[in-house]
């Protein structure tokens, strides 16, 4: 697979099922217009039709009270401008047979929307601008005065100005009323919305009373007010369960890191975990036919688990996205290490492929499969992969972000170009990584940070070599956030170890971060258990640029503009240090950009990110 090939497959999700019909949302690259088309396909009696799009993309489906009512977000493609100055239109269609209709349409964005359960009417989550500031014409150029923080947050840009709304759209006769106004309520953001026995609940965000951080609630919708039932936890995916209000995340935001859990929460707001002893990180979860079903990361693969008869449906090496129920079956998209995404069905724990939306790329790019190794670090046990391009050839050691996060028998773009540009890859899931438990993901909390997971990283990494038998010992090392971290602590702390490293939109000073991250407050003080004001040497103490002067390896330092997750400025303050001090450095900025450019990125950015990295590990260890 070469840069190239980005724009050859498809990224499928949100896959719906109704009666015998399945719609799953389909996204690929467009290099020629530099934006990403979204369609949605549809099966009925075993053949696949797509919807005509035109010019615009379509998400988000979901099924109305028939077979063949299907719901869907339109937003023009051609609008894919950041540029806080242009106008925007967000509708809610509705597609039955083959007469279409607007049933919605706002200006600002459509985060979500449900159906009521009479089926008569649609409650719409917007994102608008704030009262004060809809009417100001050149938004551009206007100051912004805010009293909170974050003022801004990554991949939502700025949001001081920013008000989330629902409202309650009659389907016939599209007349609309407000039932949650955002500015009144100084909602910022609403998360999740279900209607249950006792009418509206939602997730939702608003500042602290201190004004520092964005504080989730859970609260129901009485009169068009919003009654608080619980602000203490991070909540989202609500759902009913057995009568009962559910929510996948966490009782506590402060226990960060833990496993995100399906959690109960009574009437007066008391939280319960519905799988106490379940210690594994739940993403996702759904009830079909009063079981409930959902999804869970486990050694780098993710699983469906039938948690009311706690039953799991597969214990393959996969990665299972999205999954829908019709006529008594189960239906999944699923990809794994060498495979991009497809739909298949679920029957007695074995996939049956229903569809072909990346044959072609299956039958035109070179693959590659991986080698899996659990690794016994000594103080650890370590899942591992390998890509073996060749035992002369150079390998790449690739770090994930996070930490709470996993590599896993996924497709991955990243891995499948490199062993395609000719380098050896090797990957691991270190202490802090998900997938392992709660223990396992607070294994680098506190004074253990950069201690316990740089062990099991460049352990793993030197056994896979061995093991794979590659002898070539000119080595690269790279990774992004957490990653980005990890590249500049073991560069620092091993300045010999490596030849060639990329440094990408990296946590690097944990004393600036705190003032300039968009999670600055709160993020920091989950991972070093102590407050900067309390403890600044361990805040010093654990910041790579404090160790920059060590640096040796050739080191390209790789960011975004608009990253306000790790901003840019932590980014040049390691190429300051590494070029004053006459290493071989370069930085990559990338205008318009935020933290997740390399998944998320405009198309031509993606591309020349894997241009400059390929030709960065190619000129330092080739």
């Amino acid at each position: 697979m070469k840069p190239t090939d980005l724009n050859s497959f498809n990224t499928l999700s949100n896959l719906v099922g109704k009666g015998t019909t399945l719609v799953v949302q389909s996204t690929r690259m467009d290099f020629e217009t530099n934006t990403y088309i979204s369609e949605l396909w549809k099966r009925s009696n075993g053949q696949w039709k797509s919807f005509k799009t035109g010019n615009n993309n379509f998400s988000n489906p979901k099924f109305g009270d028939k077979e063949n009512t299907v719901f869907y977000i339109k937003t023009n493609r051609s609008v894919q401008d950041k540029s806080r100055s242009k106008k925007t239109l967000s509708t809610i269609h509705m597609q039955e047979g083959r007469s279409i209709d607007t049933v919605f349409e706002v200006e600002g964005g459509i985060s979500n929307y449900s159906l009521s359960k009479d089926g008569k009417s649609i409650y719409v989550i917007t994102s608008e601008w704030s009262k004060e500031f809809k009417n100001i014409e050149d938004k551009n150029s206007e100051p912004m005065y805010y009293e909170n923080l974050p003022f801004r947050f990554d991949t939502r840009g700025i949001i001081y100005n920013k008000r989330a709304h629902v409202y309650k759209v009659n389907i016939r006769t599209k007349k609309f009323t407000k039932i949650i106004d955002g500015d009144t309520k100084d909602i910022i953001s609403i998360e999740s919305l279900v209607e249950g026995g006792k009418g509206l609940v939602l997730s939702f965000d608003q500042y602290n009373s201190k004004g520092t951080m964005l504080e989730e609630k859970i609260g129901a919708i009485e009169s068009s007010k919003i009654k608080e039932i619980y602000s203490k936890g991070s909540m989202g995916n609500l759902f009913y369960y057995e009568d009962g209000l559910h929510a996948v995340g966490m009782r506590k935001r402060f226990d960060w890191p833990t496993n995100t859990t399906v959690l109960k929460i009574s009437n007066t707001g008391k939280v319960s975990y519905k799988y106490h002893s379940f210690d594994r990180n739940i993403v996702k979860a759904e009830v079909n036919e009063g079981i409930l079903y959902f999804l869970y990361e486990d050694s780098g693969k993710t699983l469906l688990r039938d948690g009311t008869n706690n039953i799991d449906l597969i214990n393959s090496e996969v990665t299972i996205k999205d999954f829908a129920f019709n006529n008594e079956k189960t239906y999944v998209i699923a990809n794994s290490f060498s495979n991009p995404d497809e739909i298949y069905e679920l029957s007695n724990g074995q996939l049956t492929e229903i569809s072909k939306a990346n044959e072609s790329f299956t039958k035109n790019v070179k693959t590659w499969d991986c080698q899996y190794e659990r690794i016994d670090t000594g103080k650890s046990e370590i899942d591992a992969w390998g890509i073996f391009v060749g035992k002369d050839k150079p390998t790449i050691l690739n770090i994930h972000g996070g930490p709470a996060s996993q590599y896993a028998f996924t497709f991955f773009d990243e891995f499948q170009t490199y062993a395609s540009a000719g380098f050896n890859v090797i990957a691991c899931n270190p202490r802090g990584s998900s997938g392992r438990g709660h223990d396992f993901l607070r294994d680098v909390c506190g004074n253990k940070w950069g201690v316990t997971d740089m062990h099991d990283v460049l352990t793993s990494f030197k056994s896979m070599k061995k093991i794979m038998g590659i002898t070539n010992k000119n080595d690269g090392i790279m990774g992004g956030s957490y990653g980005g971290f990890m590249t500049s602590w073991i560069i620092s702390h091993h300045p010999n170890m490596f030849k060639s490293a990329i440094v990408e939109r990296a946590l690097l000073n944990w004393e600036t971060m705190v003032g300039t991250s968009d999670i600055g407050i709160g993020f920091p003080e989950m991972y070093l258990l102590d407050d900067m004001d309390k403890n600044i040497n361990l805040y010093r103490k654990k910041s790579p640029i404090t160790y920059a002067s060590n640096i040796k390896t050739p080191t390209l330092i790789l960011h975004s503009q608009e990253d306000y997750r790790c901003p840019i400025e932590q980014a040049e303050q390691l190429f300051s240090n590494l070029k004053r001090r006459g290493i071989k450095t370069a930085m990559l900025r990338f205008p318009g950009e935020s933290h997740e450019l390399s998944r998320s990125g405009t198309p031509n950015h993606r591309k020349q990110r894997f241009d400059h990295v390929i030709k960065w590990h190619k000129d330092n260890l080739t």
